[in-house]
């Protein structure tokens, strides 16, 4: 059991455990910033979106400049459900009578939307013009979803060990919710 092979392989071995162990730790705890990041920012936004009732170029460009500090790329979807509560009316005959409901309906505005407004092709609108501005209403929804889209590190040096591909995201988060104020 001495032989040198043995010798050479436990040599090897603790060398391996001795780089690889602290390196993913450490990359473990780089994944957790960049998750608090990445939630304490789209929070951040969301919330401060939903108390002023808008959205503007500036607070979305600060919003990507916080995010792309950690060091990934994601993908961002921006979703705004606009709230229209109409009466219910019965035609009773001749007339319409008011059945004592309401029916509430949602037209979902997607991320291309919200961001043709932001950055229209029209250059001569500047940086703090109000047609640059997405308004929202009170009781309107919006929900802004962050995934990253490349493999952070550690996810890319686990895959490398385990021999796997992991497709799915590491970084996933959603916030939004009511708008409940509008500020303008």
């Amino acid at each position: 059991m001495d032989s040198p092979v043995w010798k050479i392989l436990g040599f090897f071995l603790a060398a391996v455990l001795l780089f690889l162990v602290p390196v993913m730790n450490m990359l473990e705890r780089q994944e957790s910033a960049a998750y608090t990041t990445v939630f304490t920012e789209t929070n951040r936004f969301a919330d401060s979106a939903r108390d002023t009732g808008y959205i503007t170029p500036n607070m979305y460009s600060e919003f990507i400049r916080r995010l792309n500090a950690t060091g990934c790329t994601f993908d961002i979807r921006i979703e705004h459900a606009k709230s229209t509560i109409s009466p219910v009316y019965r035609q009773n005959g001749q007339v319409l009578e008011f059945t004592g409901e309401y029916e509430i309906s949602r037209v979902v505005q997607d991320h291309d939307a919200v961001l043709s407004v932001l950055f229209p092709d029209d250059p001569t609108l500047g940086a703090f013009d109000r047609a640059r501005r997405y308004d929202m209403k009170a009781g309107d929804l919006l929900f802004v979803e962050v995934k990253n889209s490349g493999k952070t590190m550690i996810t890319a040096l686990r895959d490398m060990i385990l021999l796997s591909d992991t497709r799915h995201p590491t970084l996933f988060v959603r916030a939004g919710g009511l708008v409940r104020n509008e500020a303008y």
